[in-house]
């Protein structure tokens, strides 16, 4: 059997390749919700102490982190109709995760979620103890397990509430 030479081509030729379309030509790029989605403000960007490094909230996910878990998940939704959780946070006696009045947040110089600090840091920059009165009561945050130090600061021990 003879076989035509490599160089010559078997059957009809290819279709030329599409001509490729400019980006302008299509006009503005629609984005997507999941695209945008941004925690940024909403959630730490990491949970290590601005100032000595300790972290805050061991094993919890960074800002970045979280979105991508958010877009993961959305597309996981979409392709198989069931979502894996974003984030399991775990709060435990190693946390500490918690809120002061803004008042404290002002007197100490950072912004709303600029970054986290560890009770004995902000203690230091505030140049005093916390107290009670620095957490406001019904905040989420101020109802979670945390450290030992957090704990003796945020909440009132039973002598202090019976005066």
């Amino acid at each position: 059997m003879n076989l035509p030479p490599p160089e010559v081509p078997i059957g009809p030729s290819p279709p030329p390749p599409p001509t490729r379309r400019r980006r302008d030509d299509r006009g503005p790029r629609k984005r997507c919700a999941i695209c945008d989605f941004d925690l940024k403000g909403a959630t730490p960007e990491s949970w290590f102490c601005v100032n000595c490094g300790v972290n805050t909230a061991p094993g919890y996910p960074t800002r970045i982190e979280m979105e991508r878990s958010y877009k993961t998940a959305v597309t996981m939704k979409k392709l198989s109709g069931e979502a894996p959780p974003i984030a399991t946070l775990t709060f435990n006696d190693r946390c500490e995760v918690y809120m002061v009045r803004d008042a404290v947040w002002k007197a100490d110089g950072l912004e709303p979620m600029d970054g986290c600090i560890c009770i004995g840091c902000l203690e230091k920059r505030l140049g005093r103890r916390l107290g009670p009165k620095d957490f406001p009561r019904r905040h989420p945050f101020n109802s979670l397990p945390g450290t030992e130090r957090l704990i003796g600061r945020r909440d009132l021990d039973e002598e202090e509430a019976a005066r």
